[in-house]
């Protein structure tokens, strides 16, 4: 149905030729065989001009079709009138032919609607109906009850017509909405998987590479002071490698979210790897303390995964700006709320040394879970990260 449909309204104008050819036939067929019994009627020039006119008009009733109507009816009457002075009582007989202008009033109907389509149907009606009393006063012929019925089958096609191309342009409407809906979601989640992809590279760059630079440091001014510590030196050197191994590791699985998903993925850390993630630090020079108050518990996976990175950006800035070697890290855990606070006793540069990507990152994550962040200096000196995150019902 569809490659029909295409296809009618990729050529309208073999349509319309092929409605004119089949209308001039049908036109003069009528002419030639009418009358009450059907009877062969001779016809003459007058007979070939109306329809040739009639019929061709009709090749204009998609742009015009209230006019072509009116024309087509106009030659009807015409042809009647002619032809009662030319063939005097043939008219009688035969009537006039006013299929052209059903097919015109199809047009109008299927172009303006049913309304429109009954307006011009009486019209016709009525043009027939006088052009029969002039050339057949006071008699009613089969024809006319024919007229009639074929009038108001003309409006109904047309009607009918239009009320399929409006529900056909309807379900197309909401194709192309639908269409244009599926698109702007599927570039909505592109957009916060990047987001998320961003923030995953944020992370896990900054806080390994800012290990790996405060160890390199180390491992540097051991082999500069020429100090005779050659198992310290190969045991930062060791921490340096094994926490570049972890950060291949980590971007691995992320670079797997983006199509290679045969890269095996390590588990997301969550916050029951924040020791470790202390002893990471404790290796670059930053001791972190870490502090758990209320019933430890499962949190949400969620919950788990943006507080272990709220703690892991706000330690990273610590170790990057605050110039100082100690922090704390504190986890309350309420009913329905995991407060996290993240504190140093850094002189001066606290938190604010960076681009401030951290901190939005931050807030992104708690608020990716419906949680908050806020951070500032400390009155007394230092920076503070807190984090309130809900739990939810466990």
């Amino acid at each position: 149905m569809g490659g029909n449909q295409a296809w009618w309204r990729r050529y309208p104008r073999v349509v319309d030729a092929a409605v004119v050819l089949v209308a001039l036939f049908l036109t003069l067929g009528m002419m030639r065989f009418a009358g009450r019994p059907p009877t062969r009627r001779v016809l003459n020039p007058v007979d070939y001009g109306y329809a040739a006119a009639a019929c061709a008009v009709l090749l204009m009733r998609r742009r015009w079709p209230v006019g072509v109507l009116v024309v087509t009816v106009l030659l009807a009457m015409g042809h009647g009138v002619i032809l009662l002075a030319v063939e005097h009582g043939a008219m009688r007989e035969h009537g006039p032919q006013f299929l052209p202008g059903q097919v015109a009033l199809y047009g109008v109907a299927a172009a303006r609607g049913g309304r429109a389509g009954l307006v011009a149907g009486a019209a016709l009606l009525a043009a027939a109906g006088t052009t029969q009393m002039v050339v057949a006063p006071g008699e009613l012929s089969l024809g006319v009850v024919a007229l009639v019925t074929s009038t108001g089958l003309a409006v109904a096609a047309g009607a009918g017509v239009r009320t399929q191309r409006a529900y056909v342009a309807t379900l197309e409407e909401r194709a192309v909405r639908a269409e244009r809906a599926r698109r702007e979601e599927a570039a909505r989640l592109v957009g916060e998987e990047r987001v998320r992809i961003a923030r995953e590279l944020h992370d896990v760059v900054a806080h390994q590479l800012t290990l790996i630079n405060a160890q390199a440091g180390v491992a540097l001014y051991l082999h500069e002071g020429g100090q005779s510590e050659p198992a310290r030196l190969a045991e930062t050197l060791s921490h340096v490698k094994d926490d570049s191994k972890q950060a291949l590791a980590e971007l691995r699985s992320i670079v797997g979210l983006l199509g290679a998903p045969e890269v095996p993925r390590e588990p997301v850390p969550g916050l029951d790897r924040l020791d470790d993630l202390a002893a990471s630090f404790a290796r670059a020079g930053l001791t972190v303390e870490v502090r758990r108050q209320g019933e430890t518990r499962a949190v949400p996976s969620a919950v788990d995964v943006s507080g272990y990175r709220i703690v892991q950006e706000a330690l990273t800035n610590v170790s990057k700006h605050a110039a100082t070697a100690t922090a704390r890290v504190s986890l309350d855990y309420a009913p329905d709320t995991l407060k996290i606070v993240i504190a140093d006793d850094g002189a001066g540069q606290g938190s604010g040394g960076g681009s401030g990507r951290g901190l939005i990152g931050m807030r992104e994550r708690a608020a990716a879970v419906g949680g908050e962040v806020t951070a500032g200096h400390r009155p007394g000196g230092g920076f503070l990260v807190e984090a309130a995150l809900p739990l939810g019902d466990q």
